[in-house]
């Protein structure tokens, strides 16, 4: 598998120096985009923004859930809303679990609307890109709410946020520093001056160019918690560790679940990694890859999301994590 460190969104190279042009316009017009003068919508309840300024994965998900957990956990009335990527109600802002349990519909709203469900229980979860009609809608069912997490907001303008926490991956870092399509950022990291935290997941040194905004950084970094056939079993690491291992996988950045992986002393074969949320209803790729007869192939429970809906013969294993956040700030609670 291709590194996509070589990649030239998170190495400059000819071909992200010939986008530069293009980088340059995106950040003018994210420029203007944040200076406009506009009428924020305001929510009864405190909206805590879960972001990021990098394209890909970050970690956003499970800083939510971690957030949304910690919060439940200390008495607080919360919901979450997610944008239900790719899922049936992006555009129809949806319920899809309440403080019951999950709806029997919940499936549709896309894999990480869906993994927000299942991990959250008792924390009402809502699915759609219109934040504004979502939080009127969960306000309305429930008067009392003290908290609405956004995940994957910071972009979104028209709310007000009472708290930006960013998260940036220690793999990706800024990428090559330049905008989207020469680079990885959405908008220029002078926006980290609307944040309130930063979130940096993984090991390694933190970059000059974040301590300077002179932010609160929290470390963040994935465990493995178990692993888990499809029918319920848990299989146990020093099996994995013997067996013949392959790795399926439709994420942001696929090389963080090989370190995972990796770190259980897990040494896989292969790596079977398709671009993020990926659909794999349509899909010959899975009959491809079962016939390579591995013995286990491990996916992410966000893949899981998608994969336990779908007919095939694989013998798939869910690595189980938890999201772990040190000195985390709470200056809004």
């Amino acid at each position: 598998m291709q590194t996509f460190i070589a990649n030239h969104l998170y190495k400059r190279s000819f071909i992200s120096y010939l986008l530069l042009p293009l980088a340059m316009i995106n950040f003018i017009i994210q420029k203007i985009r944040r200076q406009l003068p506009r009428k924020q919508f305001v929510s009864k309840a405190k909206i805590i923004s879960i972001g990021n300024i990098t394209s890909g994965g970050s970690g956003k998900t499970p800083t939510t859930i971690y957030l949304a957990k910690l919060l439940h956990a200390n008495g607080k009335k919360i919901a979450v809303s997610h944008r239900g990527y790719k899922g049936k109600f992006e555009q129809n802002p949806t319920l899809i679990s309440d403080e019951n349990g999950i709806f029997d519909f919940a499936y549709e709203a896309g894999d990480e609307a869906y993994l927000l469900a299942t991990k959250l229980t008792g924390i009402p979860v809502i699915a759609g890109r219109k934040r504004k009609d979502a939080i009127l809608l969960l306000e309305q069912k429930y008067p009392e709410i003290e908290y609405i997490i956004l995940d994957d907001s910071f972009q979104h303008l028209q709310v007000r946020h009472d708290y930006d926490f960013i998260v940036f991956n220690a793999l990706g870092k800024i990428g090559n520093g330049f905008l989207l399509p020469a680079g990885i950022l959405r908008e220029p990291l002078s926006a980290l001056k609307y944040a309130n935290q930063i979130i940096y997941n993984g090991l390694g040194n933190i970059p000059d160019s974040l301590k300077k905004y002179n932010l609160p950084i929290a470390r963040a970094k994935y465990k493995i918690t178990s692993f888990q056939s499809a029918t319920g079993e848990i299989i146990g690491i020093d099996k994995l560790q013997k067996s013949r291992c392959a790795l399926i996988s439709a994420i942001g950045i696929p090389e963080s679940f090989e370190k995972t992986i990796l770190e259980n002393k897990i040494f896989f074969l292969k790596h079977f990694a398709f671009n993020d949320h990926y659909d794999f209803s349509n899909s010959k790729q899975l009959e491809k890859i079962a016939k390579e007869n591995y013995e286990y192939l491990i996916i992410t429970e966000k893949d899981w999301a998608k994969l336990q809906f779908i007919e095939h013969n694989l013998p798939l294993v869910i690595a189980h994590s938890e999201f772990e956040i040190e000195n985390l700030k709470l200056d809004f609670v």
